[in-house]
């Protein structure tokens, strides 16, 4: 028995309401619930909603700007591979006849290169022409075959990053007759909404994820969620401070390095642009010949004047011990804080095929 399909048993029943926990089915069987189990802006984060913009920008169903051009469903996404090692279930919105099944694509997907679309996914078809699909799955996770009938709230795979996906995510799409249909209803949404219990708008900026490493990080070592390093001896090069975010607002980021005790030591600011998904913020830090005292330091974020984040290490004596301790990494040094470089969870062109 697959991953999936044990997990099927245990969760056929468990179904979230909308998007929200619910004690039992709605009393309308034509009404969405939750296509995936978890909690929304603690183990879910609503990325990219369908495109509402007839033009060539972007425009949700709230008006708002979590959107892209030409995208036809809503983004749910995990915080990085990690989390979608753990297996997080993907399940049907309402009761209905799968009628397309694509398993065995790789997974693991950090950018939107290539053409497999949906990558791994379902598509099952409901009354009244319509059908909702679940794409990007985890290789191997599908638990449903063409032509079953499935229940609302039964597993049909586990959250991936296969097809055109640069993050582990779920898209979740509705269609009407063949065409995208937004089960979301707001002000730019031609729709009276599909939802059993409409989801809140899920906007709120939050600090999801923070570390330290100790070599250069890539994109796709940050979804890797890398290890982090505490402690640096004092004669170390440079350290590399990450932060993930949702939601970030337009503005100015501040960096300041706290000594022991509390004292400032240097501080910088960047202008970022708004962000209508998850982004890294990687910050490098020298530590030889810059920072000289041995003791808990801190690096403080800050969005616009409100402190939004804290993050300790420890500078221990030249000859001490550090778990770990690799090579030198001369790259890592420069000016606090060197230009702050930002990885969003950008869109391909085009909507998915």
């Amino acid at each position: 028995m697959s991953t999936a399909r044990a997990l099927g048993a245990a969760l056929t029943f468990a179904v979230l309401a909308g998007c929200r926990d619910a004690t039992g089915p709605p009393e309308d069987d034509s009404l969405f619930t939750a296509p995936i189990v978890g909690a929304p802006m603690a183990d879910l984060f609503y990325g990219a909603y369908l495109d509402h913009d007839p033009g060539g920008g972007a425009r949700d169903h709230a008006c708002g700007l979590k959107a892209y051009d030409g995208h036809t469903g809503v983004d749910i996404l995990l915080r990085n591979f990690q989390v979608q090692d753990n297996g997080v279930p993907v399940i049907a919105a309402a009761d209905g006849t799968v009628t397309w099944v694509r398993d065995g694509l790789p997974d693991r997907n950090t950018t939107w290169e290539g053409t497999s679309g949906f990558g791994n996914a379902v598509e099952i078809t409901h009354p009244g022409g319509l059908s909702t699909i679940y794409g990007h799955l985890r290789r191997g996770s599908v638990a449903v075959s063409h032509g079953e009938s499935v229940r609302r709230g039964a597993v049909l795979g586990l959250v991936g990053s296969s097809g055109r996906s640069n993050w582990p995510h779920l898209h979740f799409e509705v269609r009407k007759d063949g065409g995208p249909l937004d089960p979301f209803a707001g002000e730019c949404s031609p729709t009276k909404g599909l939802w059993a219990d409409q989801l809140a708008y899920q906007d709120a900026f939050k600090v999801t994820d923070a570390g330290i490493a100790d070599h250069p990080l890539t994109y796709a070592m940050l979804l890797e969620r890398p290890p982090t390093v505490n402690a640096f001896p004092l004669n170390a090069e440079g350290m590399r401070f990450w932060l993930q975010v949702a939601n970030q607002p337009a503005g100015q980021t501040r960096f300041e390095l706290r000594a022991p005790g509390g004292t400032l030591r240097d501080a910088g600011q960047a202008q970022v642009g708004a962000s209508f998904s998850m982004r890294y913020l990687l910050v490098d830090v020298p530590v030889n010949g810059y920072l000289v005292e041995p003791g808990a330091w801190q690096i403080r974020t800050y969005q616009g004047s409100k402190l939004i984040h804290t993050q300790p290490f420890t500078l221990l004596p030249v000859g001490a011990a550090v778990a770990g301790e690799g090579p030198a990494t001369p790259s890592l040094r420069g000016t606090f804080p060197s230009a702050v470089r930002v990885f969003d969870q950008p869109p391909g062109a085009g909507a998915h095929p």
